[in-house]
């Protein structure tokens, strides 16, 4: 029989070390990003997921749209405070699921050189509409989110860097299961770094409650399999059995804050069964994001989360993933459904694919049984990232024209920074019917642009569209 989780050791795989060498120069001091500003551009995406599920995996709905509203971002200095990089209209919402395959540009920004360790992401909102037209409202505690990154994200003097937020709707999502039908956002979002995934892997796992600490920020869960796990909850949003909680709102001091945190807190108790959401450590633990506090124990233990794929054997059926700070087995079946870009992938080719994402992050959900976890669904990370368009909204401000052809036109974002956008033969151009449009047409007016960013370029970063819409 597998044993669930080995002894716990420190794992460092080849994707996290080039991460750690590309990205984030070490994760130490800031000293290796030297002085200065460099630049940074920003971008939002999702991952198509419209499944809507309970705590057991089970689909309870599926949503056609998922909107959100998106006013501040800001990202944390290690060595400092946080630095606001987009404060964008108040009512500027994204339908999320149309994202997919493209990213919104959210900013394009000059930021201190250095390691940053946290973002915070301020939404007004958020809703979804489900596959029978019904809206659902979403509770967004305090209307923030803060993002834990596992290893820095650098930043390097007169350096350019893409920090992509990969948003992840049908695991961000969560139903608070005490018969009110409240559903709750606490975001998933993959982070990559200049093409490479740089995000905490994700984890939803049930158990019961060994010790807690509240002045340490910190409980003990035994999940029922492997090792206990220490669980940071310095972050985290503690879901009473009623569905009531205590987001910390933004208004409050940071002594009231903590008072109420302390109080939510203090809420659990040794010997209760809890499902903790949260973010993988670096070395073993979980950062929690929520605690949802269990009527009673769980009938069966439901488990998802991201981790490295180290090792496959196709003959037994079984893979290696790292999982809070060791490795766990994996059992596949017949049953176990393996996607990658959003397409379930043959059978045929199951193993080569499995192979060919070694040494890289995947998704992983199953159910324990008998002391074995046997996956319901596999998540492959997806093939060809670098061709994802970029999306940006604007006035059309003047026309380029080279003898009698237009070839582009100037864009200004709502920030005021200026864009030059490249158009040709090719470049599908339409009105508001959604009917071909004439290039000069779109002068003063407010478009969508999507095509290829260079933020290389000067005066002004380039878009090279392949489709432009005119919006007003």
């Amino acid at each position: 029989m597998l044993q669930i989780l080995q002894p716990i050791r420190f794992v460092v795989s080849f994707f996290l070390l080039m991460s750690l060498m590309t990205a984030c120069g070490g994760g130490g001091g800031g000293a290796s990003s030297g002085s200065g500003n460099g630049k940074a551009s920003i971008l939002l995406t999702d991952r198509f997921e419209e499944k809507i599920t309970d705590r057991n995996g089970n689909v309870i709905t599926s949503a056609k749209e998922i909107w959100v509203t998106f006013s501040h971002l800001s990202l944390k200095l290690e060595a400092g405070g946080w630095i606001p990089v987009f404060s964008g209209p108040p009512n500027k919402s994204v339908d999320l699921l149309t994202l997919h395959g493209r990213a919104d540009l959210v900013a394009l920004v000059d930021l201190p050189a250095g390691d940053y360790d946290k973002a915070r992401i301020k939404i007004e909102e958020a809703w979804f509409i489900d596959s029978d037209g019904v809206r659902h409202d979403v509770v967004v505690p305090s209307q923030k989110i803060i993002l834990k990154f596992k290893h820095h994200l650098v930043i390097t003097a007169d350096n350019t860097s893409e920090v992509l937020f990969d948003f992840v709707p049908g695991k961000s999502i969560h139903l608070i299961e005490t018969g009110n039908g409240k559903f709750i956002l606490r975001p998933v979002i993959r982070v990559r770094v200049n093409g490479e995934q740089e995000s905490t892997d994700f984890v939803k796992i049930e158990g019961r409650i060994v010790s807690v600490d509240c002045s340490q920020n910190e409980m003990t869960l035994d999940p029922r399999q492997g090792d206990p796990i220490t669980v940071n909850l310095e972050d985290a949003l503690i879901v009473q059995k009623d569905g009531s909680f205590h987001g910390g709102d933004e208004g409050e001091d940071e002594g009231r804050r903590r008072a109420a945190q302390l109080a939510s807190c203090e809420q659990l108790q040794a010997d209760q069964f809890v499902e903790v959401l949260g973010t993988s450590e670096e070395g073993g633990g979980i950062h929690a994001s929520i605690v949802q506090i269990e009527e009673g124990e769980p009938v069966a233990s439901h488990l998802e989360f991201t981790g490295t794929l180290l090792a496959v054997d196709c003959d037994q059926q079984t893979i290696r993933v790292t999982f809070s700070g060791g490795e766990i087995d994996v059992i596949l079946n017949a049953e176990t459904e393996i996607t990658a870009d959003d397409q379930a992938v043959p059978a045929s080719e199951v193993c080569d694919r499995l192979q060919g994402a070694l040494q890289k992050p995947i998704e992983v959900e199953g159910k324990v049984e008998n002391n074995q976890l046997l996956a319901t669904e596999i998540t492959l990370p997806p093939t060809a990232p670098d061709s994802m368009q970029t999306r940006l909204e604007g006035t059309a401000e003047s026309i380029n024209v080279t003898g009698t052809d237009v070839t582009g036109f100037v864009l200004k974002d709502s920030a005021d920074k200026l864009y030059t956008v490249t158009i040709d033969a090719q470049t599908e151009i339409k009105d508001q019917n959604g009917d071909p449009a004439a290039p000069n047409t779109l002068l003063n007016h407010q478009v969508r642009v999507e095509g290829k960013l260079d933020t290389t370029t000067t005066p002004n970063p380039t878009i090279a569209a392949t489709e432009v819409n005119l919006l007003s």
